[in-house]
């Protein structure tokens, strides 16, 4: 039997697109009989302690990793790649990323990472497609499925091939 496990939550840490509390997402899953679960809250590891606390308490596997935003200057419609830390390293290179992005970008301003960052600092780290903000569902929205091919190769390049995975979402909007 193949269990559900999700890997692209949110928690309320994520303002306007989260609304658990990082120990409510853990206890739906025990509730759920799901074994695991990742947080990916958006540009930090906001809700992170918490969920990987509880998880460990709760004897449920705790997937760690954030949603980053990338673009070559900060703009508020950045497309979000969602990155779930495969090993130390590849937390260590999340957490590179997200401070160097903070320290260069004023306080209440969007913060992105450029695309050079994230190669620079890709190993060790498994990249999801991601949701209708992510860069596959952007460049299919942009340029059909050329440009959904090219951003794959573009994601492929930077990560390698085993460590892309795309998301299949049933949300019942027709685009």
């Amino acid at each position: 039997m193949t269990r559900y496990v999700e890997f692209h939550a949110r928690s309320a840490f994520t303002f306007l697109e989260g609304a658990s509390l990082p120990e409510d997402l853990v206890a739906a899953c025990s509730q759920n009989e799901i074994p695991a679960m990742a947080l990916l809250d958006r540009n930090g590891f906001y809700g992170s302690p918490r969920f990987h606390l509880r998880a460990k308490q709760m004897k449920i596997k705790a997937h760690i990793g954030a949603e980053l935003s990338v673009a070559d200057t900060p703009r508020v419609d950045a497309p979000n790649y969602p990155l779930l830390c495969a090993s130390q390293t590849g937390y260590k290179n999340l957490c590179r990323l997200i401070t160097t992005t903070k320290l260069r970008t004023p306080k209440n301003t969007p913060s992105a990472a450029t695309l050079e960052e994230l190669k620079a600092h890709s190993e060790g780290l498994i990249c999801l497609t991601g949701d209708e903000k992510g860069p596959l569902a952007r460049a299919l929205q942009q340029g059909g499925a050329e440009e959904g091919r090219r951003c794959l190769k573009e994601l492929i390049s930077v990560f390698g091939k085993a460590n892309i995975y795309v998301e299949l979402q049933r949300h019942f909007d027709r685009e």
